[in-house]
């Protein structure tokens, strides 16, 4: 029942992106200027900061959250984290789009769970 409210919600949600064309007015945040997308356990959004930025950004979230980082790497075009949410593997990757917009990408679990993914963006966005 609940996942039905939530999906509802979710598409309610696409529907006004899609309809206003700017999701950045519908989800808010300082940072975060992209649409935020979930699809196939992932949950993708773009920031309008640098990668390395973000990457910070990214590492406070997940202290912030309580999110033990266990791999991180940092190249020039892209980054990822791991991290362990006591018995979940987060993935958070990110992908260098311009020199002011980072993709970030979240895989919570193997197969991904959008509640939580979305908790870590918003995680991140909080932390710039």
């Amino acid at each position: 029942m609940l996942k039905n409210r939530i999906l509802a919600f979710c598409l309610a949600l696409a529907m006004c992106v899609a309809i206003s064309g700017c999701a950045a007015i519908v989800l808010g945040g300082a940072a975060a200027g992209g649409t935020y997308v979930y699809v196939t356990g992932q949950a993708k959004q773009k920031y309008n900061a640098d990668l390395g930025s973000t990457y910070q950004a990214a590492l406070k979230g997940c202290q912030s959250l309580g999110l033990k980082v266990v791999d991180k790497k940092k190249r020039l075009s892209d980054a990822s984290i791991k991290a362990v949410d006591v018995d979940k593997d987060v993935f958070i990757d990110f992908t260098y789009v311009s020199t002011k917009v980072t993709e970030v990408t979240v895989r919570y679990g193997i197969l991904g769970d959008e509640v939580a993914s979305r908790r870590i963006l918003a995680s991140i966005n909080n932390n710039f």
